[in-house]
């Protein structure tokens, strides 16, 4: 009898905490949904050969976000396996400045440009919170396209910058920060990098402490919060803009994102095993919840 009772205590847990996953995951789903006015189709981007350079005052348009390329890494050495990747970039479009932010100049910047951030940054627990963090600041500061290294270029990024702000989708819900465009001091970027103190907690796991302090979830967060204070009027131009699958490419199959901007070579080393489970609940949740039941 003991062994049975034992036995229901422990189903009547799993089948909680999987209906809690469930309910949580379900409401991320709902608060960070996307506008689907917000998406940039193809219809309104140029597309291109890697070869061809576009010019928005030749289209009788203005080119809000500067020529600048951002990237992180620890030195000023960059691994041989995404050396040629950042340089391809480069050489694709040779007219761009390119900035690397490296741990030591990262942390002068701060210093420098945003001293009142600086106890934040220099706390944080892992390394990645940091990279993340200084993407904020320099958008904010500089304006630009950031790019994290294992993403590469198949064309210009020209006609993209005539947007005030580009944020990718991500699955399974929200945004993604590995690629960020913006336009210097948007005050998207004034609440992001304002709202990084305000969200330094920690998840006990790695991974979910990242995603919701700096990360995605965070920046993913910061989108709603912005959008839902910044609504837009009918026939307004809409402040920030969605790449969609087509034009990110990231986690596209085969041909299924013949005009993407971008290829992705899926270095996110920090993710742990953690990540993992909570995809794999993501995908699989209510069918566990179902079998449970």
């Amino acid at each position: 009898m003991a062994k049975k009772r034992v036995i229901y205590i422990a189903l009547v847990l799993l089948g909680l905490i999987l209906l809690g996953t469930v309910l949580v995951l379900s409401s991320v789903s709902y608060y960070l949904a996307i506008n689907a006015a917000a998406y940039l189709s193809e219809l309104e981007v140029p597309v291109l050969d890697n070869t061809t350079r576009w010019n928005a005052s030749q289209h009788g348009m203005v080119e809000r976000i500067p020529r600048i390329l951002h990237q992180t890494w620890k030195s000023e050495t960059l691994p041989s396996r995404w050396k040629g990747i950042s340089q391809a970039c480069r050489e694709m479009m040779p007219d761009y400045d390119y900035m690397l932010w490296t741990d030591a100049s990262s942390r002068e910047f701060i210093a420098e440009h945003y001293p009142w951030f600086l106890d934040t940054f220099d706390n944080y627990q892992f390394t990645i919170q940091r990279a993340d963090a200084i993407r904020y600041f320099v958008l904010h500061h500089y304006g630009g396209v950031y790019l994290d290294l294992d993403v590469g270029c198949l064309r210009p990024l020209d006609p993209l910058l005539v947007y005030s702000v580009i944020l990718p989708k991500t699955i399974p819900v929200g945004v993604s920060n590995d690629l960020m465009f913006a336009e210097e001091k948007h005050p998207f970027l004034a609440q992001t990098i304002h709202n990084l103190v305000t969200f330094d907690h920690s998840w006990i796991l790695n991974y979910p402490t990242v995603m919701f302090s700096t990360g995605p979830m965070f920046l993913s967060a910061q989108y709603s919060l912005y959008t839902s204070s910044h609504p837009s009027e009918p026939g307004e131009p809409i402040d920030i803009r969605i790449l969609p699958k087509s034009l990110y490419g990231k986690n596209a199959k085969e041909n299924e994102a013949p005009h993407s901007f971008f290829s992705h070579f899926y270095g996110s080393s920090w993710h742990a095993d953690d990540a993992a489970f909570i995809g794999f609940l993501g995908q699989w949740g209510k069918v566990l919840l179902w079998v449970g039941l």
